[in-house]
């Protein structure tokens, strides 16, 4: 079994998953687009929305989610130690137990889709129902596939190969895609869009499996220290059910309030979640699953090394989020207007997707450091402490939905997400400190927050400077339209991030912050 990684090794992994992430979420933002001008803004959008999501909410638990930080800990410490000659034992009683309770539910929603819809969207109207059920029933079985490449990424990550788990998603992207191209051209129906849907989940599928069996794994008859550690997987998964999905459960509870919302409502959350979940796709999920084998060999060899990572994993998470947060908020009017729902959607609807999106990102530090903190857990098999501060979380955050819907619609919705993620964080800490003995360096991180924010202050000066000197010399010239409409915006846009970012990572050590991930 691997040894440590040092912070290159981490960083360099981490990247390595970020990039094929990014590429992901690019397909995913051309996706997202092709599908507006494919569904629209409206109930047909909200009903395969809703199909397509409910899936994808047991993926949490049956796929990255709860099965993830269950199975691999334990994968790593068992081989590790030598309690198994091989883990395919444990592997194969994984697999028979959790995909076949992933089928039978499949077959519960495809011969019952009504009922299912009934409970998880209980304001749709009959219309909005008549359009999900059969896009559910196509939908649903993609999770057998997920699920099933989820235990075979588990192995490779327990051998630090994350590459095919990380280009899973963009292989599902390109499947979508090209569907979504043929719908368009060819006029087909929505339900031939969910069966290219489901057709890449095979694919990941597929790739996964064969990545499997070159790695050297492979399946067994599982004996008395497979089940054994089969056992300690079921425990810890037990407890996980509620508490591995903190952005997701959350997120999902809006949808289910927002189906009480007015037609488009669904589509409109959906979308600036989306847009929120790049930067925690890109690098928050990649980083946590890189650190997830880590930490599990640190729980085990170097428990007070924990005190030092977490400090500086918080430290790294708020210098490349912060300043993604800011920039973010500052085009997000412009890419919902000109690139993701261009005449799909109404003056109104584009003002109520832009700030819907700026009230997700005001937490958007505390929904990637979430993804870290709840595997610090599961690497110390304490499955039981996220689950309670998951637990407060969820009600806080229904509370103040329903508070919230009635006098701000989606608007409380969203913002009531956002508390509960930032007193998830806190919590997260707290139970630390509680029952592990853990201390986190406030005064050191403080001292890091406020030497970086002057930074970030200055470098969203020469941002801004040069953003309105070139955009007023523009104005009134031929070339208005294109750098201010089209695909000259983007171009300055980021070229300007781009210096902005350059000044404070070459800057930034003059401010006198250390980073233990970018430290020599």
């Amino acid at each position: 079994m691997s040894s440590y990684l040092d912070k290159k090794s981490i960083l360099k992994k981490t990247f390595q998953f970020g990039w094929v992430t990014l590429l992901s979420r690019i397909l995913g933002i051309f996706r997202e687009i092709l599908q507006v001008r494919f569904l629209g803004i409206g109930a047909i959008s909200d009903a395969f929305i809703m199909a397509f999501k409910i899936p994808h909410f047991l993926r949490r638990i049956f796929a990255e989610g709860a099965l993830s930080v269950s199975f691999v800990p334990v994968y790593i410490r068992k081989i590790k130690n030598g309690e198994l000659k091989n883990g395919d034992g444990l592997m194969s009683l994984s697999f028979l137990f959790f995909e076949g309770i992933v089928f039978f539910l499949c077959l519960i929603v495809v011969i019952y889709p009504n009922f299912v819809l009934k409970i998880i969207a209980p304001g749709f109207s009959q219309d909005q129902l008549t359009y999900a059920v059969p896009f559910l029933r196509v939908l649903f079985p993609i999770i057998f596939f997920i699920s099933s490449s989820a235990l075979f990424g588990g192995a490779l990550n327990a051998v630090n190969h994350f590459f095919v788990p990380a280009f899973g998603p963009v292989l599902m992207n390109i499947f979508y895609v090209l569907t979504l191209i043929l719908c368009l051209n060819f006029k087909l129906s929505v339900s031939f869009l969910c069966g290219g849907i489901l057709f890449s989940g095979f694919a990941m599928f597929v790739m996964h499996a064969i990545a499997y069996y070159r790695y050297n794994f492979s399946f067994s008859w599982f004996d008395g220290q497979s089940i054994k550690a089969f056992k300690l997987v079921l425990r810890k998964f037990l407890p996980s059910l509620i508490g591995v999905s903190i952005i997701e459960i959350n997120l999902f509870v809006d949808v289910i309030l927002a189906s009480f919302l007015p037609k488009g409502s669904v589509s409109l959350i959906y979308y600036s979640g989306r847009f929120v979940n790049i930067p925690i796709g890109v690098f928050a999920v990649g980083f946590a699953t890189v650190l997830l084998p880590q930490f599990s060999r640190f729980a085990t060899y170097a428990k007070k090394r924990f005190n030092f990572y977490i400090l500086e994993v918080t430290k790294f998470v708020s210098f490349l989020i912060i300043p993604a947060m800011f920039f973010s908020m500052f085009i997000a009017e412009r890419f919902f207007r000109l690139v993701l729902l261009k005449n799909k959607a109404t003056a109104y609807d584009l003002w109520t997707v832009k700030w819907l999106f700026i009230i997700y990102a005001t937490a958007l530090v505390f929904l990637c450091l979430n993804k870290v903190l709840v595997n610090v857990f599961y690497s110390l098999h304490d499955t039981i402490s996220p689950t309670k501060a998951l637990a407060i979380a969820t009600v806080i955050n229904f509370v103040c939905n329903v508070i919230g819907m009635k006098i701000w619609g989606a608007f409380g919705i969203v913002g009531s997400t956002s508390i509960s993620s930032v007193i998830l964080t806190f919590l997260f800490f707290i139970f630390l400190r509680r029952k592990h003995n853990f201390k986190f360096y406030f005064a050191n991180y403080f001292n890091f927050l406020g030497r970086y924010l002057l930074l970030v202050l200055i470098s969203a000066a020469i941002f801004l400077i040069s953003y309105f000197t070139i955009f007023n010399y523009l104005q009134g010239t031929g070339w208005q339209h294109f750098f201010f409409e089209s695909y000259g915006y983007w171009l300055l846009m980021f070229s300007l991030a781009a210096i902005a970012g350059a000044f404070i990572f070459f800057t930034y050590r003059l401010f006198g912050i250390r980073i233990y991930f970018l430290s020599k």
